[in-house]
């Protein structure tokens, strides 16, 4: 990995983002994916990301670099701000189904002393769309991967 990458990268650390990561000889209902796959990002080395569950500090995960396909940035949506509440609105609308959280738990607390905007509110993850984009992402690196050989 170059180091502008690994510098650019760091842009992730202390949001929630969703990890899309090789395949595994390991299938998750999607639901279980949303939770396993989706961190609070703690670190980003050239070894890969630390991160926790977005409501629970105690569940602890790592993605290797080298098994990382892409990350990505997630909003996390609080239905008592008026402007996500529209979102949700505008969402359920255009699907006639009921936004729900994507992720079980309690929001966790934003510290007094973060920089963030506390928002506690629920993530938000088009699920239905990521493993699509995986493959496209995994096609794009193998073919820039062929380029640069």
């Amino acid at each position: 990995m170059k180091p502008r990458t690994l510098e650019r990268m760091q842009h992730f650390t202390g949001k929630v983002c969703s990890i899309i990561s090789a395949s595994m000889n390991r299938s998750f209902d999607e639901q279980i994916s949303r939770e396993h796959f989706v961190v609070y990002v703690q670190e980003i080395t050239v070894d890969g990301v630390w991160g926790t569950h977005p409501y629970n500090e105690d569940l602890m995960s790592f993605f290797a670099m080298e098994h990382i396909i892409s990350i990505h940035q997630e909003i996390e949506l609080n239905p008592e701000n008026p402007e996500h509440a529209k979102m949700l609105k505008e969402y359920e609308d255009r699907t006639g189904a009921k936004a729900t959280p994507d992720i079980k738990g309690t929001p966790k607390e934003t510290p007094p002393d973060s920089q963030e905007e506390p928002d506690g509110g629920v993530t938000f993850v088009d699920i239905d769309s990521l493993e699509e984009l995986a493959e496209n992402t995994k096609r794009t690196f193998d073919a820039q991967e062929i380029l640069t050989k």
